[in-house]
């Protein structure tokens, strides 16, 4: 989630609509920078926008980037729709009580609903060490969803400084692999820093699921028109500055 909140407020739509009912929204994306109060205001123009376009729902929702988080807000608060990252979906979806996938995000860059990791090493490949991710991520879910079969043997750590890490990796300090998400993939390759000429992408991942619009139980019959509202957000011009604030192109047919 950015920490950087634009000033929004032509594209709100402030009319007062008597709002039939009102829907919890949790954003959980384990591993992923800011806090949730810096998420707060721009989660806010977001669900604002988009309830006005609904009219008769009222959003309200909150950001979390840690598992323990995300998991005791759905338990007390019991949201009726949920945005969670695939690695934390495939984790915990045992644990969510008749939650079932809604909607796929489209984010930035690529703007579908499948999208690849990257693991990021020194040549050759040492044969153990650690397998940095900035996201917690299990060792079934880096060999069998991912595909990095090769790092099996490594030992996973989950850390908030993963570019410090990979300069570690670089300059020979630490033994072992970065598994980077798309997003940070995508910045590794455009990065010049002369320490960085000594890592290469090893492996590009399997395609995976983008994160994840979940349901919870059945949605009141106004989430028929909140769907489409979200599915048509792509097409509308006065969103997309919103949208590319929360690193989305958009939302499709999961």
């Amino acid at each position: 989630m950015k920490k950087r909140v634009i000033a929004l407020a032509p594209f709100i739509l402030w009319a007062t609509f008597a709002y039939a009912s009102e829907m919890k929204m949790v954003f959980w994306y384990p591993g992923e920078a800011g806090t949730t109060e810096e998420a707060q205001p721009l989660l806010d123009t977001f669900l604002d926008y988009v309830s006005g376009k609904v009219k008769t729902v009222k959003l309200t929702g909150r950001y979390f980037n840690t598992t323990e988080d995300g998991l005791s807000f759905i338990a007390k608060q019991k949201p009726s729709l949920a945005i969670i990252s695939y690695a934390a979906w495939n984790a915990n979806k045992e644990k969510l009580t008749n939650a079932q996938v809604w909607l796929a995000t489209n984010p930035l860059p690529h703007g579908q609903k499948e999208e690849s990791y990257f693991l990021v090493g020194k040549k050759p490949l040492a044969a153990s060490g650690a397998a940095f991710s900035s996201e917690p991520l299990s060792p079934e879910f880096i060999k069998n969803q991912l595909g990095f079969s090769q790092i099996q043997n490594f030992k996973q750590q989950s850390t908030s400084q993963i570019l410090m890490k990979l300069k570690s990796i670089a300059e020979g300090t630490q033994a072992g692999a970065a598994i980077l998400t798309p997003t940070e993939g995508a910045t590794f390759q455009k990065m010049t820093a002369p320490w960085t000429k000594s890592l290469e992408i090893i492996a590009k991942s399997k395609a995976v699921p983008t994160a994840r619009v979940v349901i919870f139980n059945q949605l009141p019959q106004e989430a028929n028109n909140l769907r489409q509202v979200l599915l048509g957000l792509k097409n509308e011009p006065e969103a997309k500055e919103i949208l590319e604030e929360l690193r989305l192109v958009g939302f499709s047919e999961p």
